[in-house]
């Protein structure tokens, strides 16, 4: 997955679908246009993000193999109800980054790969000593942030300065491969392009594709918004997964988070597949096997219908 490739497949898409819609929500650090891809003319609308993390590209796959999907589906059960949204790269050049899509002689690879570098050494002492290829791997491996060193997914004003605090005291205090929360909430336009097309469609759900753990997270804080844990029952059923809250270590700061405080409604961080990050593109079919049954779930399901009407 690249950010041109996406273009290409957006593009087949709209050969295919013409009922399919496509706009532009935001440009990324380096200009790459942000884009969201809409299905269904229903008066409740229903976001799907996927790829906040570069070397989560493979939540990208999933999101748009879902939309396509729900494209050839007989829908009729839920279009005229319901308008779903996909965001299938919300984090542009950090996948093109790590997927090879932003060319290595560029400056701006050369000073990821200087803090991906700086973080290897600091975070792995005593590790013995690797091939230039495995650095090269260890590097692709474990950038997370985007073109400047920004951790999108801890970029939202939701707990910020709490998630700096858990952060930094962790050593994440500097721009890099992961962790680092930016200058202040929003600093980011991936973030704010994010914050604006949420408002403006004022969902009534949203769902966050990460890798990875086969988890689901349902609960910021002590919200309980209504209806969000028994749907978050029925999309573990549906797939197998696991409901957990997530660590102190790692709430604060995340899409999920603002949403949540925000709104009051249902938001789902879904950690597909298992594994170590990035997950390889062989675990996509098996993935998404059970993924794709809890999306459908949120679309199908009475409890859902309840919750908005």
């Amino acid at each position: 997955m690249t950010s041109i490739s996406l273009e290409k497949t957006i593009r087949n898409f709209v050969k295919k679908f013409p009922l399919m819609g496509v706009s532009i929500i935001g440009t990324s650090r380096l200009g790459r246009p942000i884009y969201a891809l809409t299905l269904g003319h229903g008066e409740k609308n229903v976001l799907i993000n996927a790829a906040h993390h570069a070397n989560e590209w493979i939540t990208s796959l999933i999101a748009l193999r879902f939309l396509e999907e729900c494209a050839k589906a007989d829908a009729a059960n839920w279009m005229d109800k319901i308008t779903l949204h996909v965001i299938p790269l919300v984090n542009p050049d950090g996948v093109d980054l790590v997927t090879g899509g932003l060319g290595r002689m560029r400056p701006v690879y050369k000073k990821a790969k200087s803090m991906a570098e700086k973080y290897r050494f600091e975070k792995h002492e005593g590790q013995p000593e690797k091939t230039p290829r495995q650095v090269q791997d260890d590097i692709l491996a474990c950038w997370k942030a985007n073109a400047i060193g920004v951790d999108l997914n801890s970029n939202y004003p939701a707990g910020w300065e709490d998630g700096k605090a858990h952060k930094f005291a962790r050593g994440y205090t500097t721009p890099g491969p992961r962790d680092y929360v930016g200058d202040f909430p929003l600093s980011e336009p991936e973030t704010t392009a994010m914050v604006a097309y949420t408002i403006l469609n004022d969902f009534d759900i949203t769902v966050s594709l990460h890798t990875q753990g086969e988890e689901i997270f349902w609960r910021y804080k002590n919200f309980d918004p209504p209806g969000a844990k028994n749907l978050a029952h029925r999309m573990a059923i549906a797939s197998g997964y696991t409901l957990k809250d997530v660590p102190s270590t790692s709430a604060h700061g995340g899409y999920r988070d603002w949403f949540i405080e925000t709104f009051n409604r249902p938001g789902m961080t879904i950690e597909c597949g298992s594994g170590e990050n990035p997950l390889p593109l062989s675990d996509f079919e098996n993935m998404y096997k059970k993924v794709s049954p809890l999306l459908w779930e949120i679309l199908s399901s009475k409890d859902f219908y309840s919750h908005i009407s």
